[in-house]
């Protein structure tokens, strides 16, 4: 959730921040592939004062694509073996 977060610049003075991730996780537990609205109602309870909500609901709804299960994680181009070469 966090990654989503920082990826969809949903990340702005970082007052409301943990409340939206932790609520975000729950909304998630609940219903893992939630719509915009889903999204908007699950965190209605925490404030913020800097965002619109855009890029909060969109990192929402990004970790939960990510974190479906199956979803596999992209290993980085350069992530390689340790001692490992050719």
């Amino acid at each position: 959730m966090q990654e989503a977060f920082n990826e969809k610049h949903a990340l702005q003075c970082g007052y409301c921040t943990p409340g939206m991730i932790m609520q975000a996780i729950d909304l998630l537990g609940d219903n893992p592939d939630p719509d915009e609205q889903e999204v908007r109602e699950g965190i209605e309870g925490n404030l913020c004062r800097c965002t619109g909500y855009q890029n909060i609901v969109r990192a929402v709804q990004s970790a939960a694509q990510k974190m479906k299960p199956g979803a596999h994680a992209q290993a980085p181009a350069s992530a390689g073996v340790a001692g490992g070469g050719n």
